[in-house]
């Protein structure tokens, strides 16, 4: 519903500096069996958030992944910066300031939590990412200094989770996810693709299911979502890769399979492995996946539909999902799909002590730009947070105009998302004249190189990984490095100079040719990629 002139009057709007800041304005109705709920634009004209939450200040608490927290006004929709962690923070594609939460005794431990990616010095190419959670003393208009309370967590381009969240018990859970590197998720000794318990102090709990370690389950391969029921029991949502998306019901010290076993234990291979160790299955697993992110337990009467129920924010399958759970909790029967496609990715949702649920979207993050072929249809401009709220019947006379949504029949059909884009002959040819051009005289007319002088870009992993590759493209390289078992010490030049599209070209050449035998890279990689020059 576009603001005119006269409807910005008519709704009261708060002036902050340059800004504009509207009351929440509905734009569509969810009816449900009993229940009619409006849906109301609450803040828009944002970029790539991550997380949002309720605060025990009764607002609305908002990271963005370019460093900036925000503290957001549900009533009239005033935002203001509460800190700005933009020169600490390593942000590129899906990492950099991730989530937050808040210390359960605020009023005489006013702490905010945050869970951020950054970036250690680098050592020639070699790229050092870790995440560290830190806290911030609120002082009722800022948030101090962050203190690091755990730090040096593995840490990737990809897969970095995460989600903070306390539980009943008064301990600090966070997610990390498996940073690429699958095996470590099984480690106890290892603390990517974990939960982890901590004490408000970062400190590890007595009673943690492995002695002396922050540990508290392992086999979790990207997990972004946390949900606490009434009676203590703790739900997660765990991102699959191409197979089996997850929710499991948490119980310390438990293995939830990844890598060995993806959802049910139920291939060959699966079966297999888990006679090897015990794994926990999920309570739910989808196939294809659908994104899973945020997710919550609702526990309110406003809306009884849901009462009981998880709530879950898909990403890729852009919906709300309300999960039933069994009297005790342990089993799911079923799902119910809402909004799907309405408001494009949902990452997160979260739910108010009076039953008001907020919904935060994620359209203008990298994955839509990367996978265009998954994404047709997405809401163009900003991302913005969504308000679902139950009214009272009869329903206003202006809510009865307004378009009437119900819950979805169908799942949306989703396309693959497989990554292995093969090169285009297009490419190819044009990456074989740049390569002509910039890279033959040293490299050679079949990537030989010159023995003892210039590395060979023949069956390596400096080709292979792409990541890597992306980096020395952009950035150059100098200094002593280890090529196929040998040494080279030689200076390359950077070719951030070539366009997206000219490198891409050139990049995805050199991939697929000289036995290197690997995919295609995009445009919207190398763009991505360039936000993190040195």
């Amino acid at each position: 519903m576009p603001l005119t002139p006269r409807s910005v009057l008519a709704l009261g709007c708060v002036l902050a500096g340059n800004a504009i800041f509207a009351a929440p304005v509905p734009f569509a109705r969810l009816s449900l069996e009993k229940t009619t709920l409006e849906i109301a634009t609450v803040a828009g004209d944002l970029s790539a958030p991550f997380d949002l939450a309720w605060g025990p200040d009764n607002q609305l608490w908002l990271t963005q992944l370019d460093g900036r927290v925000w503290r957001l006004n549900p009533d009239t929709g005033e935002r203001t910066p509460v800190h700005d962690l933009s020169g600490r923070i390593f942000h590129r594609r899906s990492h950099g300031l991730l989530t937050l939460t808040f210390h359960p005794w605020f009023a005489t431990a006013p702490y905010v939590y945050l869970h951020y990616v950054y970036q250690e010095p680098t050592q020639g190419a070699q790229e050092i990412v870790r995440s560290r959670v830190v806290r911030c003393r609120w002082d009722g208009t800022r948030l101090g200094e962050p203190e690091t309370i755990f730090d040096a967590i593995p840490g990737a381009s990809y897969h970095n989770g995460s989600r903070l969240a306390f539980g009943p018990d008064g301990k600090l859970y966070v997610s990390t996810g498996d940073v690429g590197d699958p095996p470590a998720s099984l480690d106890p000794a290892r603390l990517s693709g974990k939960i982890l318990r901590l004490n408000p102090d970062g400190t590890t709990p007595a009673d943690n299911p492995f002695p002396g370690s922050p540990v508290w389950t392992l086999g979790h391969r990207n997990a972004q979502g946390l949900a606490f029921s009434p009676d203590g029991r703790t739900y997660l949502s765990d991102h699959g890769a191409n197979n089996d998306d997850e929710i499991n019901l948490l119980q310390p010290g438990r293995n939830y399979g990844w890598p060995a076993i993806e959802g049910f234990i139920d291939r060959p291979h699966e079966i297999a492995a888990a006679k090897q160790q015990t794994i926990t299955e999920p309570l739910r697993a989808w196939t294809p996946t659908i994104a899973v992110a945020g997710l919550a337990y609702y526990n309110h009467a406003a809306v009884p539909e849901w009462r009981g129920r998880l709530l879950l924010a898909n990403l890729k399958g852009r919906a709300l999902r309300v999960l039933p759970l069994s009297a005790t909790g342990d089993a799911i029967a079923g799902e119910r799909i809402f909004l799907q496609e309405r408001l494009g990715r949902i990452r997160q949702v979260c739910v108010t002590p009076n039953g008001d649920i907020y919904l935060l979207t994620s359209n203008t993050d990298w994955h839509p730009r990367f996978q265009p072929w998954m994404y047709s249809g997405l809401p163009t401009g900003p991302d913005r947070i969504v308000r679902l709220r139950a009214v009272s019947k009869p329903i206003p006379a202006a809510l009865r105009e307004l378009p009437e949504w119900r819950e979805d029949p169908e799942p949306l059909s989703l396309k693959s998302e497989d990554w292995s884009l093969p090169p285009t002959t297009e490419a190819l040819r044009a990456g074989q004249q740049l390569y002509a051009q910039h890279c033959l005289p040293c490299h050679g007319p079949e990537g030989q190189g010159a023995p003892g002088l210039i590395p060979p870009l023949t069956k390596t992993d400096w080709v292979k990984n792409k990541n890597r590759l992306l980096q020395v493209a952009l950035n150059g390289l100098s200094g002593r490095i280890e090529v196929n078992g040998e040494f080279y010490q030689q200076e390359m030049p950077a070719f951030r100079h070539l366009s997206d599209d000219d490198l891409s070209a050139l990049l995805t050449y050199v991939r697929a040719s000289f036995e290197n035998e690997s995919n295609a890279v995009t445009p919207a990689e190398v763009a991505e990629e360039r936000k993190g020059l040195k």
